[in-house]
């Protein structure tokens, strides 16, 4: 995942059909995908690295995590997670996962987070702080594909398992990941929405960073999606910008003075644009987007959100900090670990699988 660094913002409103501007987005390319065995619903084709699911050697279903147990540390390991950030709900989420996971295992865990996805230098001084100050594993979030890859080339070279989870990094020297499907996400984002509007017509995507894997791939496969199996939708306009609620709300506002007839939303991502934001007619429109937290089953609850995909960020802590201590008791870990793709709505809250994505009121991970 998720979330970007901050760069000048870019917009782009777009009124094409699927194929077009499906391509017009997704034109500047991302990262490759991992070596394995093709995701159900795979798209191996060929072309862009976006347009294609992940190849996973392992993917979990929701039951199956439910029902997980962490394997007991052969010793008291000491496993370091470097997250992006701790600000913010996904992030502590992730935190609490590996707390988690730690606890279950026994071993001691240490957090350390950056101060969001700005350049990865920062990110790489705290790799070789933490190298310099003692570790058994690193588990790391990147905050650049491939500006992240000498944090994995230091921590090979000092023989410290690193275990990449929430997005790509661009090595082939990481002992394993953990990652959520983007384009599978896009994929079924695309069918939530056909489910909810079966009409069709025109609608906005908000698109999220132009420069981020994680939103580039979600597009890809919603766009690819829509333009294979549901011809009656057209996108009106496609904003590109930072994961910024104000001005997600400003781009959809521009979007709708020149595209005032639409019958939809898609968004890639819940803080790209708020459901409970939107005004006047636009208010209660069909919404479908990404994420599954508190403000989100809010919006459920109260309709303005018609459908949600979690990412799994509790459970993406929780599974990188496993495939340390595995990787640590000499286990063979598989290479690429995908997190299930579910599909949220109102009848959902309150299910063990929908609880599990969330964390205590009372939990607070802080950087140390």
């Amino acid at each position: 995942m998720h979330m970007t660094r901050p760069r000048p913002r870019r917009r782009h409103p777009i009124a094409a059909t699927g194929a077009a501007v499906a391509t017009l987005l997704v034109a500047a390319c991302g990262t490759g995908a991992n070596s394995g065995t093709p995701a159900p619903g795979s798209d191996t084709s060929g072309g862009s690295p976006l347009h294609r699911s992940l190849h996973c050697d392992a993917r979990y279903s929701p039951e199956q995590l439910l029902g997980h147990s962490v394997p007991k540390a052969k010793k008291r390991f000491r496993v370091t997670v470097m997250e992006a950030s701790l600000a913010g709900y996904f992030y502590q989420a992730v935190a609490y996962g590996a707390e988690k996971a730690a606890r279950e295992a026994g071993v001691d865990l240490r957090i350390v987070a950056g101060n969001g996805f700005t350049t990865p230098g920062p990110q790489l001084s705290q790799a070789e702080q933490v190298i310099q100050r003692g570790t058994d594993a690193i588990a790391l979030m990147p905050v650049d594909t491939k500006g992240s890859v000498p944090i994995v080339a230091r921590a090979k070279a000092a023989h410290i398992p690193l275990i990449d989870f929430g997005t790509e990094v661009d090595s082939q020297d990481v002992t394993a990941s953990v990652l959520q499907d983007d384009y599978l996400i896009g994929k079924i984002g695309a069918d939530q929405l056909a489910r909810v509007v079966p009409s069709g017509g025109p609608g906005i995507v908000m698109a999220g960073p132009a420069t981020a894997t994680w939103s580039k791939k979600r597009i890809a496969g919603f766009m690819d999606q829509l333009h294979a199996k549901y011809p009656k939708f057209t996108v009106a306009a496609a904003p590109t910008g930072p994961v910024d609620p104000a001005a997600g709300l400003k781009d959809f506002t521009d979007a709708t003075q020149t595209h005032p007839d639409i019958k939809w939303v898609y968004s890639v991502f819940y803080y790209q644009l708020l459901p409970d934001s939107l005004t006047g007619r636009f208010h209660g429109i069909p919404f479908v987007t990404t994420g599954y937290e508190p403000t989100a089953v809010k919006s459920l609850q109260n309709g303005t959100l018609a459908a949600t995909i979690p990412v799994d960020n509790v459970w993406m802590g929780y599974m990188a900090v496993v495939q340390a201590v595995r990787s640590l008791n000499g286990e063979t870990v598989p290479k690429t670990t995908c997190l299930p793709v579910s599909q949220f709505n109102k009848s959902d809250i309150g299910t063990a699988q929908a609880n599990a994505e969330l964390y205590p009121a009372s939990f607070t991970a802080s950087s140390g």
